[in-house]
């Protein structure tokens, strides 16, 4: 029996995900051993040499004729023969970077390439430089087109049982084309699913299953950042570890996401909400960015809590009901049961709702004085975060032509990872000019204050927990003035002594205090109040005609 076995290289993966030279030399499991090691890699070159570039990148016009070229390298110590072809290239269903195989045919970008040999036998220990064509057609749609050059080693081999198996290890370098003409940068959030899973625990909120896709619907190849979240009727929310950033989503592909909620309590009905933030790929400049948002609303029924409640109300009901006394009851026994179930599920609220916290405020302040719109920035804030070593911090600026909850300046980067200056704050390099994010947001010319941000918070969840702030006033469309600027030599230098900002009072402390809790929300509080009402609307008719029926025994005795 023949079986035939593709074995992908963990450095292809490294290639396709990250960029950067790739090279194959691991031995498929069940391959004999074969000596010494096929090493083999590939990377963009000029016409005499290797250059530095990590990946092929081009912005053409449709009908433009590129030529340039890759190197193939044999590491190894024997000769190799490769085949060499282009490639389509695609995501897998974990959002990863990959080619088509050898034999599958190319339909996109992978058919504009053409090497000038599809076959290389390399000495061992050389390379080969080879020319390549990237012919764009002329009818070539506007936006980004992926593919890949791929090297190929084909070796035949047996397996433990003597099956015969064809051992194909690939490496590659990515090709990145933009085409001229109107660009459309969109993700969309599809077939969004939840269903709730009760827990055996009647007071425990059990946990919401959420599945999703995906989709990049516009033309440019994007990143994202993702949240979820699930609400009860009554506002309570859990927030979910949602999946890592979308690292690059080519057109028309789409990624499969599932993940587990836990946190809201189950009243009947809740909202699981889906939220991506499209972010641009390095070094591309996108039309404005939108975020999409898909709400998914399921039944989330107390299974456990109805299991307790309701033989308890209707062996309840029994009992008053065989008691002798001349009236009914006051409240009909079926509005008792739903009333006393709705009371449960509003007084479980106050020890599940998320407690507030109230987020201290430092100083932001800026590495110059002025500066123009173009110039890069770094902040430096006055202090650090309430929990340094789980915190993550996030910068957005706010003021005219930004939306009113701010544009982000840069993405949720763990603390841990920014330089600390001498004063014991964080230092924070914007990667985008204050020209770029303005054109970004569609804003048009910077014009008065404009507050910067940087809040520390958590992975997920957006709530704040420290919050530095600075403000910069742009005088003439292209030039800024600084309200607090960095001491000289804290973010440029390396001060020895610990020093405070210009314009802030004191020396902010190593690490703020952790916020002090100031309590439950106010719906939960309503929540547990109209739960009081209603078992109180319940019992108190009931207790007084218990009274009165034992005030008549007495007299009648």
């Amino acid at each position: 029996m023949r079986r035939w076995l593709l074995v992908l290289a963990p450095a292809l993966l490294v290639l396709l995900l990250g960029g950067g030279p790739a090279h194959a030399d691991d031995q498929p499991a069940g391959s004999p051993p074969a000596g010494a090691a096929q090493t083999f890699g590939i990377q963009p070159a000029s016409a005499t040499e290797p250059d530095s570039r990590g990946t092929f990148s081009y912005a053409a016009t449709p009908g433009a004729v590129v030529k340039d070229h890759v190197a193939v390298w044999n590491y190894s110590d024997q000769p190799l023969t490769l085949r060499l072809y282009p490639a389509d290239a695609f995501n897998t269903d974990s959002g990863g970077y990959d080619v088509l195989p050898e034999g599958r045919p190319s339909t996109q970008a992978g058919t504009w390439l053409k090497t000038a040999a599809d076959s290389l036998t390399l000495p061992a220990r050389s390379r080969q430089i080879v020319p390549f064509t990237l012919a764009v057609p002329a009818a070539a749609s506007p936006g980004d087109h992926a593919a890949g050059i791929v090297a190929s080693l084909r070796r035949e081999s047996k397996d433990a049982k003597g099956n015969a198996v064809t051992v194909d290890q690939r490496v590659g370098a990515r090709v990145h084309v933009r085409v001229s003409g109107e660009l459309r940068a969109e993700l969309r959030v599809e077939n969004a699913r939840a269903v709730y899973h009760p827990s055996l625990n009647p007071l425990a909120a059990g946990h919401t299953t959420i599945s999703y896709s995906v989709r990049n619907t516009g033309n440019v190849r994007l990143g994202g950042r993702q949240a979820v979240r699930v609400s009860n009727l009554l506002g309570s929310i859990a927030t979910g570890n949602a999946p890592a950033d979308l690292q690059e989503l080519l057109p028309g592909n789409v990624v499969t996401y599932r993940l587990d909620v836990a946190g809201a309590y189950p009243t009947l009905w809740a909202t699981a909400g889906i939220t991506i933030d499209p972010l641009a790929i390095g070094g591309d400049r996108d039309p404005k960015l939108s975020s999409s948002v898909s709400k998914q609303r399921f039944a989330s029924i107390p299974w456990a809590l109805l299991a307790v409640v309701l033989p308890l109300a209707l062996f309840g009901g029994r009992w008053w009901q065989r008691r002798r006394r001349p009236a009914p009851p006051a409240v009909p026994a079926p509005v008792a049961v739903g009333a006393l179930l709705v009371a449960g599920l509003l007084l479980v609220q106050l020890p599940l709702a998320p407690k507030a916290s109230a987020a201290d405020t430092g100083t932001l302040a800026f590495d110059y004085a002025t500066g123009h719109d173009d110039d890069a920035i770094d902040l430096l804030t006055s202090g650090q975060c309430p929990d340094p070593a789980a915190d993550y911090l996030a910068v957005r600026i706010a003021g005219s032509g930004f939306p009113a909850e701010g544009a982000p300046l840069t993405g949720t980067v763990a603390a841990s990872v920014y330089r600390l200056a001498s004063n014991g704050g964080y230092v924070l390099p914007l990667s985008n000019t204050l020209r770029v994010v303005a054109t970004r947001n569609g804003s048009g010319p910077l014009h008065g204050a404009y507050t910067i941000t940087a809040s520390c918070r958590g992975k997920v969840n957006p709530a704040s927990r420290r919050d530095f702030t600075g403000v910069l006033t742009f005088t003439t469309p292209s030039t800024w003035q600084a309200v607090t600027v960095a001491p000289e030599g804290v973010l440029h230098g390396a001060g020895a002594d610990p020093v405070t900002m210009a314009s802030t009072p004191q020396a902010a402390p190593e690490a703020a205090a952790a916020p002090k809790p100031q309590g439950a929300p106010v719906a939960s509080w309503v929540a547990t109040g109209a739960g009081i009402l209603l078992l109180g609307w319940i019992g108190l008719p009931y207790a007084r005609r218990l009274r009165a029926g034992r005030d008549r025994g007495e007299a009648a005795e």
